[in-house]
């Protein structure tokens, strides 16, 4: 049967089916086997939640084949990013407000579809809304996609492809949060499923670059770089030891014995105080507590900020073991950390090392620091600083 022929319904289906069988747009295979993917009467245009996938009827009444599938890769696209269920998303939605939200999430799943099918052999452009794209957006994140939109104002007027609804809370919600817990592991799982197919249908090495983050970074447990961080930074002359041994020796065949002070001078921790954040003080602090009680830093100053520093505590050798119940976070909104730097240089703060608490989504770039510094990012694959040393720290 031609495609003209089939319902509304059915041309979807059949959509689905193409992208699960391309060999690139598989990536998205098990992301489309998630939820429903259903045309509605009631829906203007198209609509992601998180899970499940809308399409009006009348919309996509005179859209090709071709065009379909663009408007069924983009919002599952949407789902496989997570736009419409992580914290950080909503958070910003309210900062700024859904529109202009909605139209940087557009950008950026728009340049991957053309990023994978630049010549148009699979999909083409919907007529009916032009999809929004800007070659300056290529390979941006939607966060990235967000600041450059705030700063040229380039969203007055514009329309977007489709709706971008909120995730209907669950039921068996044993984390508290609607279900966003588990639909977000969920999603995690169906991209890693679609990157597997992907790389099977490809061959053996193929299957180009990690679009959707699936083959996360392999590091060591973000608690021993923590405390790898702080012990070199501590390393001084006036002590010395095997263990750990000499690592500049080490690649020439000589075990030589590292040197190192018994007191570091003062540590830094600079955390960022977004509501992201709030649910892992404890975890990280408790952590640092026990590193802080070997290293021994003469003291550690926590700076608590948002747009600007909010709160600023010092602890002393004999607080450190409590150091994540006496902590007293401060401010709440935004992120932008050449706040720290500069409260740095203007009380001529000496520190011998900066540690950034935070979940990556800055609206400036990552500043240089006066000190070494080393980023804790949590769940935050794309942040790359610009400036120092990062660990990723997994919930």
């Amino acid at each position: 049967m031609s495609f003209d022929k089939l319902t509304p319904q059915q041309k979807v289906q059949k959509a689905n089916i193409d992208c699960m069988r391309h060999p690139k747009f598989a990536l998205l295979s098990g992301v489309i086997c998630m939820g429903k993917s259903e045309v509605r009467d009631d829906v203007p245009t198209a609509m992601a939640d998180g899970k499940n996938k809308f399409y009006g009827t009348e919309f996509i009444s005179d859209f090709t084949l071709k065009q379909l599938r663009y408007l069924v890769l983009h919002e599952n696209f949407h789902i496989a990013l997570k736009h419409c269920v992580l914290p950080m998303y909503h958070e910003l939605q309210k900062k700024f407000g859904k529109p202009i939200n909605n139209i940087a999430m557009d950008y950026c799943v728009n340049s991957l579809i053309e990023e994978i099918d630049p010549d148009f052999k699979f999909v083409e452009r919907p007529t009916k809304v032009a999809p929004l794209v800007d070659d300056n957006f290529k390979g941006m994140s939607y966060t990235q996609i967000l600041q450059e939109l705030l700063k040229n104002a380039k969203f007055v007027d514009v329309q977007t492809l489709d709706e971008h609804g909120d995730f209907e809370e669950g039921e068996g919600d044993a984390q508290g949060d609607g279900g966003k817990t588990e639909l977000i592991r969920q999603i995690d799982d169906a991209n890693r499923q679609g990157e597997m197919l992907v790389r099977k249908m490809a061959g053996d090495g193929a299957g180009g670059r990690d679009i959707l983050e699936t083959a996360r970074e392999r590091q060591t447990d973000w608690r021993e770089a923590l405390r790898e961080f702080i012990q070199t930074i501590s390393t001084g002359d006036e002590n010395s030891r095997f263990c750990p041994p000499n690592k500049r020796m080490l690649a020439s065949g000589f075990v030589m014995p590292s040197h190192f002070t018994e007191s570091m001078g003062e540590l830094i921790i600079a955390c960022d105080t977004s509501g992201s954040m709030h649910p892992y003080y404890s975890l990280v602090f408790g952590e640092i507590a026990k590193i802080c009680a070997d290293v021994k830093p003469e003291s550690v100053r926590v700076v608590w900020w948002d747009t600007e520093v909010c709160g600023d505590q010092e602890f002393k050798p004999h607080e450190y073991d409590n150091i994540a119940t006496l902590m007293s976070p401060k401010g709440g909104g935004g992120t932008t950390p050449t706040c720290v730097t500069e409260y740095i240089a203007e009380n001529k703060i000496n520190t011998n090392a900066l540690l950034w608490l935070s979940d990556g989504y800055l609206f400036c770039e990552d500043p240089p620091t006066p000190c070494p510094s080393l980023w804790g990012i949590v769940d935050n694959t794309e942040f790359v600083p610009q400036h120092g040393k990062v660990v990723r720290i997994q919930s």
